[in-house]
């Protein structure tokens, strides 16, 4: 199988390939580097008379949806020039590149998680959002930027599943392979069967229905709670006020109102859809931004950790390797020989103490090192979904990055040859397995 690893800003976006057939888009990157990246590498694929089979939507949030939504907008307006072409009224041909024909896309729609819910949920998280990013505390402003992106993404989404429907483009959601069943949720679900797309053979891992559940169960109480203040201008002021007061110790909007994460990691998150996918006896792992503790479960139900660990040749690292996702009991459980890190310094990731976690379970002392035999004293790889010198110099990211580019040098000189690099410098880079 091939990982073609997208320039994708904060975001993922990968093309995963089987040797025979099948390809997948996983998530979509943001809308602002599909069009500057991605879509004319995917546009060559129609070109070559290929399709995706499939694009796969981990979770909601903006840096995973957007670019999707961007590609089904580009399918769209070339849907309408040949509709207009057909019926003699010619309109003027689009400018961008014609996607590749979509078979399915595979998308836990925001509203079939939290049922009509969604809209209120939108309005009070743009609420909250601008007192938490106007305060000089960093964590809260980080906190308001998750918000506010989940604001955003939640009629993003909504739009996807729209532009999907048999009314536009008619591309079928959540509907599995040769499967007769009516679509659904896509989650693990005892006795399930795995299923392939071409010669890639995959398995849902996560989420579970206790992480869906855990998403309805957290928005409601969110909803009820502030309904009892009755305006939104109430609850930028309670928020105010609570900053002013107590500081960023005493003041944690994760926990508040009921909107519960799960050991620092947001709900939307931990729900994310993940897959193990095999090919040739060969593995790679899709994470989504979900939670360590989350992908551990699901590997043990679906029968991957029957040995207490697992190795496979590919890992996305989840959450763009931020240190809310990633521990040090995940990374002596689950190792690789190629760790893939996508993000371009926003927010911190991937953070460096996350990825010195990962090289110490490779090269570190005994009691961190990777349980599984195929990781011990093996080379391995860490892949990055882009540069310093693709970022703007002096900006946060841009700062971000290079000490990461500086930290993974200099575990490469201590690996003693067993660890390599890979930056992807242009449009994409490609992993073959």
């Amino acid at each position: 199988m091939k990982l073609h690893i997208f320039q994708s800003d904060k975001g993922d976006c990968l093309l995963l390939e089987g040797t025979e057939d099948g390809r997948v888009l996983c998530d979509g990157g943001m809308s602002s580097s599909m069009k500057n990246s991605v879509r004319e590498e995917l546009s060559k694929l129609r070109k070559q008379g290929a399709k995706l089979d499939y694009v796969y939507v981990s979770h909601i949030d903006q840096d995973h949806i957007s670019g999707v939504l961007q590609l089904l907008e580009d399918e769209l307006e070339w849907r309408l020039f040949d509709y207009h072409t057909a019926n003699g009224t010619p309109i003027r041909e689009p400018k961008v590149p014609r996607p590749p024909e979509i078979g399915g896309i595979w998308h836990n729609a925001f509203r079939d998680q939290v049922g009509d819910n969604s809209g209120d949920i939108e309005n009070l998280l743009a609420a909250a959002a601008p007192a938490l990013l106007a305060t000089s505390v960093p964590e809260l402003v980080d906190l308001g930027e998750a918000m506010q992106q989940i604001a955003v993404s939640i009629p993003e989404a909504i739009k996807v599943s729209r532009y999907a429907s048999a009314e536009l483009l008619d591309i079928p959601v959540n509907k599995l392979p040769r499967s007769r069943e009516k679509p659904k949720l896509l989650m693990y679900r005892e006795g399930q069967k795995s299923f392939k797309v071409g010669s890639l053979r995959f398995t849902i891992v996560g989420p579970t229905e206790a992480e869906l559940e855990a998403l309805r169960t957290g928005w409601n109480n969110f909803l009820r709670d502030v309904d009892n203040r009755k305006r939104l201008s109430d609850l930028r002021a309670e928020i105010k006020r609570k900053v002013d007061a107590f500081g960023q110790d005493a003041f944690n909007l994760r926990d508040w109102n009921g909107v519960e994460d799960f050991k620092g990691v947001t709900t939307p998150n931990i729900a994310s859809l993940m897959f193990m996918v095999e090919e040739g006896g060969k593995r790679l792992l899709l994470t989504g931004d979900s939670q360590q503790d989350i992908i551990l479960k699901g590997l043990e139900l679906a029968g991957f950790l029957e040995q207490g660990y697992c190795h496979v040749n590919v890992l996305k690292v989840q959450h763009h390797g931020s240190e809310h996702n990633v521990d040090e009991e995940f990374c002596r459980k689950v190792s690789a020989d190629h760790y893939v890190f996508c993000g371009n310094g926003s927010s911190g990731n991937p953070e460096r103490s996350v990825i010195q976690q990962i090289y110490d379970s490779r090269l570190g002392p005994v009691n961190k090192r990777a349980l599984a035999p195929e990781a011990e004293d093996k080379p391995f790889t860490f892949w990055f979904s882009t540069t310093s010198d693709s970022l703007v110099e002096g900006s946060d990211q841009y700062e971000t990055f290079t000490a990461v580019e500086d930290l993974v040098a200099s575990l490469k000189g201590q690996s003693g040859g067993l660890l390599s690099l890979a930056f992807n410098k242009d449009a994409r880079i490609e992993l073959e397995v």
